[in-house]
């Protein structure tokens, strides 16, 4: 597993370097499904961005069960509402994914493969927390984890069955999540 130490200001994660491949690979592939096909080139003009927003229909396909867990309903009973607030926020919120996402990326790149620790600052926390969280949420939904006894289901796997391998990452990135906050206190 990894280890996590506080160095002044920072959090310093020890990764072994097939660790670092495959949590850098997961950001990737969060950010890739947060991307789709629709990506403003707006630059840092916040105008451009509300304006192409708000132009825009929004493309996440929420039929897409991670999707729609990632982005879940605020108005459940209330198409209209819903559609209103999706038109109003999900742009926003996407970005702020995928900003978060990045964040974690760039660490994991300056890691030299694995060979030197991630460098966590005190800034970058939260995008950590939620970017891991966001990946924990998107194997959920692929593994069908809906209840306690879906999770006794999976520790019955085999570790080498694609799914027991899959598991295997959603409890690995539960303890590294773990390591994390304990660090934080």
């Amino acid at each position: 597993m990894s280890r996590f130490r506080r160095s002044g200001s920072q959090l310093l994660i020890t990764l072994a370097d097939y660790e670092e491949a495959v949590l850098e690979s997961m950001v990737e592939q969060l950010i890739g499904l947060l991307e789709g096909d629709d990506v403003h080139a707006t630059g840092d003009d916040p105008f451009a961005q509300w304006a192409a927003e708000m132009a825009a229909p929004s493309d996440l396909d929420i039929s897409d069960p991670v999707i729609a867990r990632l982005f879940p309903p605020a108005y459940r009973d209330d198409d209209k509402a819903e559609q209103e607030f999706r038109r109003f926020t999900q742009s926003a919120q996407r970005r702020t994914k995928i900003e978060q996402a990045r964040v974690v990326l760039n660490a994991l790149l300056e890691t030299n493969a694995g060979r030197d620790p991630v460098v966590v600052r005190t800034t970058d926390v939260e995008a950590w927390i939620k970017t891991i969280t966001a990946i924990r949420l998107t194997l959920s939904v692929r593994l069908g984890i809906e209840t306690a006894d879906d999770i006794d289901e999976l520790e019955e796997l085999d570790s080498d069955e694609p799914k027991g391998v899959l598991y295997g990452m959603y409890e690995w990135l539960g303890y590294f999540l773990e390591g994390l906050i304990d660090k934080l206190h």
